[in-house]
């Protein structure tokens, strides 16, 4: 039995001692809590390496005699007090700690007090060296009290195969009887003590595609465990990744799991829609980069079918401090424990991410494996291609691509991989770092990098598959990102809005994806040239018009990216069927077209000889001069200065239009304000709701340089986690909305207030 101990905390900088008293003063907080908001960039990031005192009273939920006391997550270590009495010292960071208190809580006024310790601590992975992220302080993860009968289940550990097989191992204290129950969607499957096997005409196997759970619970006498089992088998080979028999290439993003302003504090809510947004983002595997995260976001990967690959704490640095090793195979350990029942996982990172061998380190890790897990494979991740591969996958990050000729290395050149599967676990990232409002063209140079890499590993029979790097832009330390605490690295910013590199993945596994990397403004690019537009769709072609005149049809570039499953639709002519002048014969008129077209991509001073060639015979025989011919040119394809040119794109798919998008110059302007939820409730945790905010031409196309100032108000039981004052990001921006305690259903309202328009939406709190 869970008694969650979430709200009514007393917090205060420092170590306060006065919170080991009755005249405790502090500041009401409710957990995950941030003990410092902080800006989305531009801040000191000591601020919150600091020391934290949290207070709780509570009295003891009922009269079973075995209590544990659990933080899921405190950032970096604490000493703990009940009653007055030490708990001890503990280390948790990115994995949870469990308390015995049984036999020391009192029926009514118990009194839990915690020193917080989040300073940067050398003998504690990530720490000891510079680390492209942030540990932001706090406790950031959820509290709860774990009451239990004499006789109870200590821990569990269930296995279920692609044959129905299940077998559940357990570890108890006390004397009772075990038992074990299987259901699926509501009916039972079947009674068993350790394992049975489902017949066949009642088994559904787990896979992204059809995510299908059973619920298993597992009774010791009085106690009892509920948890989702799904029936699959994940194997790697050295050719690939096989699931459930059916070889699968992997596509996937890196996740960190930090928020703008309050950092890691981010409740079971927000964790659910981050893994729900990446599932729609076309993906079918991320991994916890560079440790383990929130138990929450794992149980919505479970349940979404988005495979999962974990991390060890740590970033390219290795101590040779006895203590800092000590903790490095403790957290193993418990990250093992802590995600082994996740149908989701499909390998262990096990090697710091971009160390160097440790032949030490890494074989007793692998060994605490075989011990706990030896049916799971893992995997290390190195960013150098020759080395000691103790683990079972050999994982390389692949940074190979610095433009769009190249995407990813073959596999026969990972030296170190022989014999061994073989992933790519991060791509691009610091290659081509891209913010929201960058110029156009970059940000669809980012998009294409990224298909660039798709396509080769799609292509490479030796690769299992690629990981981009990464998912969500985040904070890191001074040394990393562009001197604003932010590594620009994501297809989505830091507010989870999408860059255009989003709908290049979105279009691989999601249906009605239509996105132009384009503004199909001439003025937006260098000396007003007018450059392929990509198109990231999952249709079979799109048509391009001009002001409503048909240009013509376009096709997915099977050519530059041939091993993708959706390849980018390239339009590179824009004169196409709408080319009518009479003086030129039909061959001149198709080579003249040609020759404008590159013009309009690379401008007529760069243009190939054969084309002057051209140009100069049409001049001569149709005697034209050189105006005449740029006047062509700006009729077809130069809209610069034009009253208002609008170029419409109609995708289809099996015959049938499945989209349309217009691009423009814009004209009028309005606000978008999008809810992921409306109803929020407010129960053993608060509730918290992302609401994105974009700026909006016309046609529906987003400002990408808007930075207009928005203020935000509320009516009712909920607040801004965050500032109530603050400017759009890249055209867009985001705000959390969080609750507070209620007693019955009620009312809430969000304001938003741009320079000339005011948005409401509406919530119910329960």
């Amino acid at each position: 039995m869970r008694t969650y101990l979430n709200h009514g905390w007393l917090f205060a900088k420092g170590k306060d001692e006065s919170f080991l008293s009755k005249k405790a003063v502090g500041e009401t907080v409710e957990i995950p809590h941030c003990p410092v908001m902080l800006p989305i960039q531009y801040f000191d990031e000591k601020s919150y390496q600091g020391l934290w005192s949290y207070r709780r009273e509570f009295d003891a939920p009922n009269d079973l005699p075995t209590q544990f006391l659990v933080f899921e997550g405190a950032m970096l270590q604490f000493n703990c007090y009940l009653n007055g009495e030490p708990l001890g010292h503990f280390v948790s960071g990115f994995l949870p700690v469990r308390i015995d208190v049984s036999g020391k809580l009192k029926e009514k006024g118990n009194v839990l007090v915690v020193y917080l310790d989040s300073r940067e601590d050398p003998l504690i992975p990530p720490f000891g060296k510079v680390v492209d992220y942030l540990t932001f302080a706090g406790i950031y993860r959820e509290v709860y009290l774990d009451s239990r009968p004499k006789a109870y289940i200590e821990d569990y550990f269930v296995r279920a195969d692609s044959n129905g097989h299940i077998k559940v191992d357990v570890k108890t204290k006390g004397e009772a009887t075990l038992s074990c129950k299987l259901t699926y969607e509501g009916e039972q499957i079947a009674s068993f003590v350790k394992e049975i096997t489902v017949p066949n005409n009642r088994l559904h196997l787990y896979s992204p595609e059809f995510p299908c759970l059973y619920d298993l619970v597992i009774s010791y006498g009085e106690d009892k465990i509920e948890t989702k089992v799904g029936f699959r088998d994940a194997t790697w080979k050295e050719d690939g990744f096989y699931l459930n028999g059916t070889k699968t290439k992997l596509l996937g993003l890196n996740r960190h799991q930090s928020f703008p302003y309050f950092g890691m504090a981010a409740p079971r809510s927000l964790q659910i829609e981050d893994a729900e947004l990446l599932k729609t983002s076309g993906i079918n595997v991320v991994r916890t980069s560079h440790y383990p995260q929130d138990e929450s976001f794992l149980d919505a990967c479970d349940r979404l079918g988005l495979l999962l690959i974990d991390e060890i704490p740590g970033w390219q640095f290795i101590s040779k401090e006895p203590k800092w090793r000590e903790n490095c195979l403790d957290f193993a350990r418990r990250m093992i424990l802590k995600e082994r029942n996740h149908p989701c996982l499909i390998a262990y990172g096990l090697r710091i991410d971009e160390s160097a061998d440790d032949h030490e380190l890494y074989s007793s890790i692998q060994a605490a494996k075989k011990e706990l897990d030896p049916y799971r494979p893992s995997l290390g991740v190195r960013n150098f291609k020759e080395s000691e591969c103790l683990e079972d996958i050999y994982a390389y990050n692949d940074f190979s691509c610095s433009d769009l000729t190249h995407g990813a290395d073959k596999g026969t050149s990972w030296k170190g991989a022989e014999g061994k599967p073989k992933l790519v676990t991060e791509h691009n990232g610091h290659m081509f770092p891209t913010k929201s409002f960058d110029s156009t063209a970059r940000r669809s140079e980012h998009a294409l990098r990224h298909a660039k890499v798709i396509s080769d590993v799609g292509g490479d029979p030796d690769i299992a598959g690629a990981i981009g790097w990464c998912a969500f832009d985040y904070n890191t330390h001074r040394e990393f990102g562009c001197n604003d605490h932010i590594c620009h690295h994501g297809v989505y910013d830091i507010f989870r809005n999408p860059k255009e590199a989003a709908y290049l993945y979105a279009s691989q596994g999601k249906e009605g994806v239509l996105q132009a990397a384009s503004s199909f403004l001439s003025g937006d690019y260098d000396e007003a040239l007018l450059p392929p537009a990509y198109v990231f769709t999952d249709a079979d072609r799109v048509e391009l018009r001009k002001n409503g005149v048909r240009i013509g049809d376009f096709y997915p570039d099977k050519e530059d990216f041939p091993n993708m499953v959706h390849p980018p639709i390239k339009v590179d002519d824009w004169i196409g069927e709408t080319f009518d002048e009479p003086r030129y014969s039909e061959k001149d008129a198709k080579k003249m077209v040609a020759a404008l077209n590159y013009a309009a991509q690379f401008g007529f001073s760069r243009i190939h000889f054969s084309h002057k060639v051209l140009m100069l015979k049409a001049m001569l025989k149709y005697h034209l001069t050189f105006t005449d011919i740029y006047n062509t040119y700006g009729k077809y394809i130069s809209s610069w200065g034009s009253e208002n040119t609008v170029w419409s794109l109609t995708a289809y798919k099996g015959g049938k239009e499945v989209g349309r998008i217009e691009k423009g110059p814009s004209l009028s302007f309005h606000l978008e304000v999008k809810a992921a939820r409306t109803a929020l409730i407010h129960d053993d945790r608060y509730d918290c709701v992302r609401v994105s905010i974009a700026k909006l031409d016309q046609n529906g196309n987003l400002c990408r340089f808007a930075s207009d100032p928005i203020e935000v108000k509320t009516e009712g039981p909920i607040e801004v986690y965050g500032p109530s004052l603050f400017s759009l990001y890249g055209g867009q921006s985001a705000v959390f909305v969080r609750t507070k305690a209620v007693k019955k259903p009620t009312k809430a309202k969000l304001i938003l207030k741009g320079q000339d328009e005011e948005k409401t939406i509406e919530f119910e709190v329960k």
